[in-house]
């Protein structure tokens, strides 16, 4: 990536952090949002999750039901995703557009409350597919950043806990280009962007062409929202 695509995604909304400096208490999610104001539509906005800076994100609002976007790819990224340890730690993109939350910031968002992901894909016959897992968090950086799901649901094959061989993605740790955690002998984030990686597996949705084996994916995006 060159000088200007290496800014994080925070530059965007960069002037937003100066507008809450003054406000006591920043929403911790979107869904706190949603939970001040019941008008409040898609859009972005600042929210600090305990221990971290604010962040500038992408809030998807739905009826009283509200959720924060952690990751959006697409087949036309400008991203070449094939990003470092430390890249994926802090997060990369544009908000508006592809982009990735950040590891650390998704551990920080996922630790404070128990939360469910959703991962929606526009595929090229432009139909929108779900995946859905119950529970959802990250281990620290300690932990390599592993991934812990809870139960599937969705309209699309179960690509992420579905018990097969070098395949699943629960319960792996995070792999990218310069760390490769992954229990294959070569590394599958080298080609495939950072990810969690069994032995490469079925799913991998942070590259320039989003795979998830069954879909022909135009647009994904992986957003989270607190069940209590």
């Amino acid at each position: 990536m060159g000088k200007m695509e290496q800014r994080t995604l925070f530059q965007i909304g960069f002037f937003l952090l100066f507008a809450v400096a003054t406000i006591s208490a920043v929403p911790r999610d979107c869904t706190a949002i949603k939970r001040s104001n019941r008008r409040a539509t898609s859009g972005i906005y600042v929210i600090q999750p305990q221990r971290s800076p604010p962040l500038v994100v992408n809030c998807v609002m739905r009826g009283n039901s509200s959720w924060t976007v952690i990751q959006r790819g697409s087949r036309l990224s400008k991203i070449t995703w094939k990003e470092s340890w430390t890249t994926y730690k802090y997060g990369f993109g544009d908000v508006l557009g592809d982009f990735w939350l950040g590891n650390e910031y998704i551990y920080l968002l996922t630790k404070q409350n128990r939360y469910k992901l959703r991962i929606e894909f526009r595929d090229t016959g432009n139909r929108v597919k779900y995946a859905e897992y119950s529970s959802f968090f990250i281990e620290p950086e300690g932990g390599k950043y592993t991934i812990r799901l809870g139960t599937f649901s969705g309209n699309v094959v179960d690509q992420m806990t579905r018990l097969l061989r070098n395949s699943l993605i629960d319960n792996q740790p995070f792999s990218t280009k310069d760390r490769d955690n992954d229990s294959l002998r070569g590394s599958c984030a080298a080609s495939r962007g950072g990810w969690w990686f069994d032995a490469c597996g079925c799913a991998y949705l942070n590259r320039k062409y989003p795979y998830w084996s069954g879909i022909n994916i135009k647009k994904v995006t992986m957003m989270i929202q607190p069940t209590c």
